[in-house]
């Protein structure tokens, strides 16, 4: 004969079971999570510009600012969003690794300290070669570069790898931070070099002006 089940019974066994419920729906939320990641839809890399920011700021500036962007000058891209990186101290550098190793973002706004490592290994591009015209602009406008010229290993010349914030006005205000010791670059393999040229050309250009100026102050690119 089956025993009852009494209001008693079901209060004793939530009360010494509740945890295995709890198991059970964090596990289903982590397979539902995990489903997700691996089946939702991925722009391809030339549809797609990332501005990755190694810092714990608010991102509220930046994703506006990326969203304007987008709107005027790169309406055929699927995604242009800013994504910030939170620099733990314990895990922060080996997630930043993560990013760059799989091209989840194309231009990087990033500290002192990383920016160097990764110029030194020859991982960001020459932007002295690769947009002269940007680089004569801002030297033009008085901002300093000589903090992001490298020699990278195996190369007998310095180039200009990162882009000062110190001296962009407008980097505090669209970044949400301190900017003074930050460096804006662009690694190699973007896959859509182009394009994120072409951001980075407008972004840094934005950043010459004194807030809140945003994209939609320039013209439209052509």
């Amino acid at each position: 004969m089956q025993t009852p089940i009494t209001r008693k019974k079901l209060e004793d066994h939530f009360s010494y079971s509740w945890w295995k419920y709890l198991l059970v729906v964090v596990l289903a939320f982590m397979s539902w999570s995990i489903i997700y990641s691996m089946t939702a839809y991925r722009p391809p890399e030339e549809k797609k510009v990332i501005l990755g920011v190694y810092s714990a700021a608010s991102d509220a500036n930046a994703k506006v600012y990326m969203a304007e962007v987008q709107r005027v000058h790169l309406t055929d891209m699927e995604q242009v969003e800013a994504m910030y990186i939170l620099p733990d101290q314990a895990y922060g550098d080996m997630i930043l690794m993560t990013r760059v190793a799989g091209n989840d973002c194309d231009v990087y706004v990033l500290p002192t300290a990383q920016f160097q490592s990764w110029a030194n290994q020859g991982a960001c591009q020459p932007l002295d070669e690769v947009l002269p015209g940007l680089v004569a602009d801002l030297e033009a406008a008085g901002v300093s570069l000589s903090r992001g010229r490298r020699q990278a290993e195996g190369s007998e010349e310095k180039h200009l790898y990162g882009i000062p914030c110190r001296d962009l006005p407008g980097a505090d205000h669209i970044l949400g931070m301190n900017a003074d010791d930050m460096y804006i670059c662009v690694f190699h393999n973007t896959g859509n070099d182009e394009n994120v040229l072409k951001f980075l050309d407008i972004f840094v250009h934005d950043l010459m002006n004194e807030p809140p100026v945003t994209s939609t102050d320039l013209p439209a690119a052509q």
